[in-house]
C-alpha cells in the first residue's frame, strides 16, 4: 500500500515543453525508449479488493481512455489480468511481500518492490539489489520492461538511494530498465525537477507509478506526458481502494479529480 497517506490531500492547460537534458559524464546513454511508445497513461486499481474491482472493471477503464492499469501482483488475480489484458490494457505488476513470489506470465512491465527507500517500507539499497538480483535473472524474458522500485523520498535522496542500489547490483544482474518515482507533494515545476535530476544521473526512461495532484491536474498530467517516458499511473482509481486518493468515491461515483484529469488536452493523455 501507498506510503504517503498522511501528505494533504482547474487550473488552465499550459503544457510544458521538453527537451531531454544530456546525462552526467560516464553514465549510461539513454536507451531507445521508441521501442515502448509514448507516455503510457495508466492507473493505479487493486483487483484484490472486491469492492474496489468492481468500480474498475476493464471495460470501463478502457472506454474512459486509459491504456494501462498497475496493480500488486497475487497468483489468485490472474483472471483478472487476464481481463484487463483482454480489454487492450497494458499492465504493470509490482512483485511485493504480499505477491508471495508471484510473477504473471503475460505482464506488460514487472516493477520490483514498492518505496524502499520510504521510513515505512525500508529496505537498505544492498537489500533491494539482492531482490532485483533475484528477480531479474529469474525472468530473464521480461527484458527491457523491468522496472525499479517507486522512490517516495524525492529528489537528491532517491537519486542517491538509485545510485547505490545500481552500486550494488553491479555484475550480478542487468542494472533496471526503467527508473520509478512518486512525486506526491510536490508542485508540477518540484516534480519536473525530479525527473531532470533521475534522468541527468542514470540516462535511461524515468517514470512516476504513483502521482496524485488535485490542484494543478492539467499541467500536472501534461508535464508527465512529457517527463514520464513510457508510463505515467495516477493513484488512484477509487476510494474504495485507498480513501481520499480515488477518482471515483467509495460508492463510485466520479469526484472532481476525475472530471479534471480525463478532461485533460487528448496530446497530454
Amino acid at each position: 500500500m501507498l506510503a504517503f497517506l498522511s501528505a494533504v490531500l482547474l487550473s488552465a492547460v499550459a503544457a510544458i515543453g521538453w527537451a531531454a537534458p544530456t546525462p552526467a559524464a560516464g553514465v549510461q546513454q539513454r536507451q531507445d525508449v521508441g521501442i515502448y511508445g509514448s507516455s503510457l497513461f495508466a492507473v493505479n486499481i487493486d483487483p484484490s479488493n472486491e469492492a474496489a474491482w468492481q468500480q474498475s472493471q476493464p471495460g470501463r477503464l478502457a472506454g474512459e481512455g486509459f491504456k494501462g492499469v498497475r496493480f500488486v501482483s497475487r497468483q489468485w488475480i490472474q483472471p483478472r489480468i487476464d481481463a484487463l489484458k483482454g480489454a487492450g490494457l497494458k499492465v504493470m505488476a509490482i512483485i511485493t511481500s504480499e505477491s508471495g513470489g508471484y510473477v504473471p506470465w503475460n505482464a506488460d512491465f514487472i516493477q520490483i518492490g514498492n518505496e524502499p527507500d520510504d521510513p515505512g517500507t525500508y529496505l537498505s539499497p544492498s537489500a533491494y539489489a539482492d531482490m532485483w538480483v533475484l528477480y531479474r535473472n529469474t525472468y530473464p524474458q521480461f527484458a527491457g520492461r523491468f522496472v525499479m522500485a517507486g522512490l517516495a523520498s524525492g529528489g537528491q535522496n532517491a537519486v542517491n538511494y538509485a545510485a547505490a542500489v545500481f552500486a550494488a547490483i553491479g555484475g550480478r544482474a542487468p542494472l533496471p530498465d526503467i527508473v520509478a518515482i512518486h512525486p506526491y507533494t510536490k508542485t508540477t515545476s518540484q516534480a519536473a525537477g525530479d525527473f531532470d535530476m533521475m534522468w541527468n544521473r542514470f540516462g535511461r526512461p524515468v517514470v512516476a507509478t504513483e502521482w496524485h495532484n488535485e490542484d494543478d491536474t492539467w499541467n500536472f498530467q501534461c508535464m508527465l506526458a512529457g517527463r514520464s517516458s513510457v508510463w505515467n499511473s495516477v493513484f488512484a482509481y477509487t476510494d474504495a481502494m485507498v480513501p481520499g486518493f480515488g477518482l471515483r468515491d467509495g460508492a463510485g461515483n466520479p469526484k472532481p479529480f476525475y472530471y479534471s484529469l480525463l478532461s485533460a488536452p487528448a496530446d497530454c493523455r
